[in-house]
């Protein structure tokens, strides 16, 4: 028998199809592992949900892909069941629940772990939670609805880790303890820059979401004057419906091969393509979800690949920086200057050291491990 504490990581996670936030969630995992916790989750293709522990993987439901819809509404109604399964049969010290649509079944699971005494974490990722202002009229339609479960659900919660702006300790009558995005510092690998001298090449890495805001960087090439040859690498698929937009716009500035759509890219490709670019592009359209700082997954993963970036909002671990090795602009729909962004870069090919100076901060700072060591401290402990 192990005597390692026990924690349940709840989640919509696919195990045969990969996703945005996979690089998250198996970080988060790996940390829970490496921090000396017993870690079990639950999985899922289109036949099975999964318990999750290690190697072994036990079928503990069905998922229904031919209803309608079905990965939006009942999914979450499966994934609940199972994971009232888990806890009653498991024994668990923690579940660790990253927030997601809530029904009534959310709330059978969160009683599950107050009957069984378990520990409930609940991680918000964006806080304070409903700041968008981009909601849709079903999403609206949504949120109202699970106003019915909020009040029970949220009396049931134990701790609080939040993501983003400073919750002061406690959030809803709850302890809440403020972490930060964090990286698996083992499964990124340091950059090595193929440094085109007659080039400036900037990656926009992401699922191309409104609030990635890239139209602000192709306007900004297509008004850029100098003589700098500059191309901007768009990778990444259109889970955020925006990409349709960004290729129409740049081709109606005429912009041709000074903007290339590379779609999603992973493995070699991807080590590659961050091998070529000297800088990277974060979110530029916080505003539109009323953020002036966040910890962005993307940010983490260049500074953990030693790539210098391009933000509009304030991040916690910028504190940490012995030197600038970011490029700022203002968190609205101005049109950056290209020619002082081409500037920041040269001045970045030109100093070499930047690679390990980003990858030592992402070392000391934005790992996992750091983060729930936090948490854990203030939740109970993990021996």
């Amino acid at each position: 028998m192990s005597s390692k504490k026990k924690i349940l990581y709840i989640t919509r996670y696919s195990i045969d199809e990969p996703f945005n936030l996979q690089k998250k969630f198996d970080g988060q995992l790996a940390a829970f592992k490496n921090l000396g916790l017993d870690v079990y989750y639950i999985g899922y293709d289109r036949t099975n949900l999964y318990l999750i522990n290690g190697e072994n993987k036990t079928v503990y439901g069905k998922t229904h892909f031919a209803l309608p819809r079905y990965i939006h509404t009942q999914f979450y109604n499966d994934l609940h069941k199972a994971s009232v399964k888990a806890i009653k049969e498991i024994g668990l010290d923690y579940i660790y629940w990253r927030l997601s649509p809530l029904f009534g079944s959310s709330v059978k699971v969160a009683e599950a772990a107050k009957q069984c005494n378990t520990t409930f974490i609940l991680e918000i990722p964006t806080f304070p939670p409903n700041q968008e202002t981009h909601l849709s009229g079903i999403r609206k339609a949504f949120s109202a609805y699970t106003k019915r479960f909020s009040d029970r659900y949220d009396e049931l919660v134990d701790y609080y880790a939040v993501i983003g702006d400073d919750a002061g300790g406690s959030y809803k009558g709850k302890p809440a303890v403020n972490i930060e995005n964090g990286i698996d510092i083992n499964s990124v690998h340091a950059r090595t820059p193929v440094n085109e001298s007659d080039t400036v090449n900037i990656l926009a890495l992401a699922s191309m979401c409104y609030w990635h805001g890239y139209d602000r960087i192709i306007k900004s090439l297509a008004a850029y004057k100098g003589s700098q040859k500059v191309v901007i690498h768009m990778v990444g698929g259109n889970g955020g419906g925006c990409l349709d937009e960004w290729k129409a716009l740049s081709e109606s500035l005429g912009l041709g091969e000074k903007v290339i759509f590379h779609g999603q890219m992973s493995g070699d490709a991807l080590e590659e393509m961050f091998n070529l670019c000297d800088v990277g592009v974060n979110s530029l359209a916080m505003y539109k979800k009323n953020f002036e700082a966040s910890t962005e997954l993307k940010a983490r993963e260049y500074i953990a690949r030693g790539l210098p970036f391009i933000c509009a909002v304030d991040d916690p671990v910028l504190e940490f920086a012995k030197e600038r090795l970011w490029f700022r602009i203002p968190n609205d729909d101005s049109i950056p200057d290209m020619g002082e962004i081409v500037e920041f870069v040269l001045k970045m090919k030109n100093t070499p050291s930047h690679v390990q100076s980003l990858r030592e901060l992402a070392e000391n700072y934005l790992t996992w491990e750091r983060q729930y060591k936090k948490l854990f401290e203030i939740a109970g402990g993990i021996n």
